[in-house]
C-alpha cells in the first residue's frame, strides 16, 4: 500500500528566528546563488598541490573566559626546501580535542590542510590533556571556550589572516555546532566541519527508546583528565551518574534540550557559520547528520527546525552533508573527504571560485546496493510509503489481517526473537528515510521493552540490516506535532518525549499501541528480496549501540512476558517509505570511498 508523504509540521522551537528576517536572508541568497552559479564552474573535487611543508608543533596556551588556561600546538607552512615557515599569513583552522596530548597532535589531521596554505591548531578542550578546568559533556561552557579561542586564532595568533575554521571527527566534529552557536554574528569563524556527528544527543547516542546506552558512561572512564580536573567530582560525572542511577538525566530534560544541536541551530545560521557534515549510515548514530541538515535548511529558511524537508521548498548550498556507507570516524582522514573538506574551507576562508556552494541538491547520500552516490535537497526524498501487517505464522502482507493471533516474547530469552516476512518484491524498490513499526502490545510485567529490527533477504537467504530501534512501553507516548505524518494520517517517523511527565507504566495483560522509530536508511532493495521485521526483549547483538536499562527500569521489566497483537481491530504493522529507483541520479561528485 502506497501513500503521498505530506509531513505534519513541528512546532516553532523556542529562540526561532523571525521568519520574516530570515526569508528576506534567504531571498537575497538564493539570488546570489543564482548568480554565481552563472559565472562559477560547477563544482568538480580539484585537490590543490601541496606547495609548503609542516613546521613541527609549537606549543601555546589559550586563556578562558573565567581564567581557565586551554594548552594547544600549532603547525605552519614551511618553506619545503628550507624548512623555515612560509612568509605571510594563512587563514586558520582548529579542532578541539578531549582525548589528551596522546592523540592531540595537529600533524595527524592538519598536515594536509598546511601543506596547502593553512595554519592548523589542536587544542585540548577544558578537563582534558594538559588543560585547566573540569570536564563536562559538551554544553554552553565548551561553546564559550570555543568562541574565545576562535577569537584568539583569528586576532592573536601569529601568522593568522583573520579567517578561522572548524575541523574534526566525533568529540572533535560535535563542539563545532556549539562554538558556531556561541561566536556571534559576523564572526572570524567563516566555516565548520562536524563530521561524525549526531543531531539530538538525548535520542541519537545517550539513550535509544528511553534506554540509556553504555557509550557515554563508557567513554568517560577513558577520557583522559586534565591536571585540574576530578573525574568523581566533575560536570561528566553528573551525566554518567544519572545515566546509570535513572536520574534526571537519564529523561529528556532541559539539560538534553540545551545541548541538542537541532535546537541550536537557529543560533549557528543567525551567526552566519556555514557547515559541511559528514556521518555513516553505519555508524554510532546511523545517518545523524541528517538531523544537522534538515534543522539547519529550516532554520535558514525559518521552518521550524524538526520539520522534514519536503520537494520543492527551498534550500541552500551554505548547510550540505554526507552521508556514506561508513562506520565511525571511517574515510575521514583519507584523501576524497580531505579534498572536499579543503574546497568547503577554501571556499568561505579563501574565497576561491570552487561552485561547491551554489549548488541546489545539498544533501550527498551513498544509495546503498546501488553502490553509487544520489544529491537531493529534500528529506525523506520521494513521496510515497508502503506498509506491511504482522499476520500468524510469522508473515508481513499489504492487507490487514483478518483473522486474530499473537506472538509472545520472553524477557529472559533476547535471543529468540519474533519474526515477520514479506513475499518476495516484484520490482526493486528504494528505502529512503525513517521506519515506523507500529505495535499492539500487552506485558506481564509493568514495562515493556521491544528492540525492532528491519531487515532485506535477499533469495540466497542472505539478510542484511536496514535500521533498527527500541522503545520502552511506558514511554509510548507520542509528540504528535513533532513526529512525521504521511497522507490519511499515516505515522512515518515517531517521536517520543521521553520525559519523565510522561513516563507511563503498564496495567499487566492490558493492550496498549506504541510506535518505534527504526533510523533511516537509503538502501536499493532488489526484486526477488523479502522485508523482514525481528523483534526482540532485548537489543540483538548487532544492534548499532549497547542498551544499558537502570535498576528501575530492570526491575519493572524482568520475568515478564510481552505479547504482541496482530488481529484485525489491533493491527500491528511496519511503515517504510518506498520510490522508484528511476527517481534519481547519479551524483556527478565521489562524496568518498564505496566502503
Amino acid at each position: 500500500m502506497r501513500k503521498a508523504i505530506s509531513a505534519r509540521r513541528a512546532r516553532p522551537g523556542v529562540g526561532r528566528i523571525g521568519g520574516a528576517v530570515l526569508l528576506a536572508l534567504a531571498t537575497v541568497t538564493v539570488g546570489v546563488a543564482a548568480a554565481q552559479a552563472q559565472t562559477r564552474p560547477a563544482f568538480v573535487p580539484t585537490p590543490d598541490p601541496a606547495i609548503y611543508g609542516t613546521s613541527q608543533p609549537v606549543a601555546a596556551s589559550v586563556t578562558m573566559n573565567d581564567g581557565v588556561a586551554l594548552s594547544a600546538q600549532v603547525v605552519y607552512p614551511t618553506n619545503p626546501v628550507t624548512g623555515l615557515r612560509a612568509p605571510g599569513t594563512f587563514p586558520v583552522l582548529v579542532t578541539q580535542n578531549p582525548y589528551g596530548t596522546a592523540i592531540s597532535n595537529p600533524l595527524t589531521p592538519g598536515t594536509y590542510y598546511v601543506d596547502r596554505g593553512y595554519i592548523y591548531v589542536a587544542v585540548s578542550v577544558r578537563g582534558s590533556g594538559t588543560s585547566g578546568g573540569q570536564m563536562d559533556w559538551f554544553g554552553t561552557q565548551q561553546g564559550q571556550d570555543g568562541a574565545t579561542v576562535v577569537n584568539w586564532a583569528a586576532h592573536s595568533l601569529s601568522g593568522s589572516n583573520g579567517n578561522v575554521g572548524l575541523d574534526g571527527c566525533s568529540y572533535l566534529g560535535v563542539d563545532q555546532w556549539y562554538t558556531a552557536a556561541q561566536v556571534g554574528p559576523n564572526s572570524a569563524l567563516k566555516a565548520i566541519t562536524p563530521f561524525c556527528t549526531d543531531a539530538d544527543m538525548y535520542n541519537d547516542i545517550t539513550t535509544v527508546g528511553g534506554v540509556p546506552t553504555s557509550f557515554i558512561p563508557a567513554l568517560s572512564q577513558v577520557l583522559p583528565r586534565g591536571p585540574q580536573d576530578n573525574a568523581q567530582t566533575d560536570p561528566l560525572s553528573v551525566t554518567v551518574n544519572d545515566l546509570t542511577s535513572g536520574g534526571a538525566r537519564s529523561y529528556n530534560d532541559d539539560y538534553w534540550n540545551s545541548i541538542d544541536v537541532q535546537q541550536l541551530m537557529p543560533q549557528i545560521v543567525a551567526n552566519g557559520v556555514p557547515a559541511l557534515s559528514e556521518t555513516g549510515w553505519n555508524d554510532l548514530f546511523p545517518g545523524g547528520s541528517i538531523g544537522d541538515y534538515t534543522a539547519a535548511q529550516n532554520a535558514f529558511f525559518g521552518r521550524p527546525v524538526t520539520a522534514p524537508i519536503t520537494a520543492g521548498e527551498p534550500v541552500t548550498g551554505r548547510y550540505q552533508t554526507i552521508v556514506g556507507p561508513w562506520t565511525h570516524s571511517e574515510n575521514t582522514s583519507g584523501d576524497v573527504l580531505n579534498e572536499l573538506k579543503e574546497a568547503w574551507f577554501d571556499t568561505w576562508l579563501k574565497g576561491s571560485p570552487t561552485g561547491m556552494a551554489s549548488t541546489t541538491t545539498p544533501l550527498h547520500m551513498f544509495e546503498n546496493n546501488a553502490t553509487r552516490w544520489v544529491d537531493s535537497a529534500a528529506w525523506p526524498p520521494a513521496p510515497s510509503t508502503g506498509t506491511y501487517y504482522l499476520n500468524n505464522g510469522g508473515t508481513l502482507s499489504a492487507a490487514q489481517p483478518t483473522t486474530t493471533g499473537t506472538d509472545s516474547i520472553y524477557y529472559s530469552f533476547p535471543w529468540f526473537p519474533a519474526t515477520y516476512n514479506s513475499p518476495a518484491l516484484s520490482q526493486a524498490t528504494v528505502l529512503d528515510g525513517p521506519i515506523d513499526v507500529s505495535l499492539y502490545i500487552k506485558s506481564t510485567t509493568p514495562d515493556a521493552l521491544v528492540a525492532a529490527t528491519v531487515n532485506i533477504v535477499a533469495p540466497t537467504g542472505a539478510v542484511t540490516k536496514l535500521g533498527d530501534g527500541s522503545l520502552l512501553a511506558s514511554m509510548r507516548q507520542l509528540d504528535t506535532q513533532q513526529s512525521w505524518f504521511g497522507a490519511n494520517n499515516t505515522l512515518i517517523k515517531p517521536v517520543h518525549p521521553f520525559t519523565q511527565a510522561s513516563q507511563s507504566l503498564l496495567t499487566p495483560n492490558q493492550t496498549v499501541k506504541m510506535d518505534i522509530s527504526v533510523l533511516p536508511n537509503f538502501t536499493l532493495i532488489p526484486a526477488g528480496d523479502r522485508i523482514q521485521v525481528q523483534l526482540s526483549s532485548q537489543a540483538p547483538s548487532n544492534f548499532h549501540l549497547p542498551l544499558a536499562p537502570t535498576p528501575q527500569q530492570t526491575a519493572n521489566l524482568n520475568f515478564g512476558t510481552f505479547t504482541v497483537s496482530h488481529a484485525a481491530q489491533m493491527a500491528s504493522s511496519v511503515t517504510l517509505p518506498f520510490a522508484s529507483p528511476g527517481a534519481f541520479t547519479t551524483s556527478p561528485v565521489n562524496w568518498g570511498p564505496s566502503s
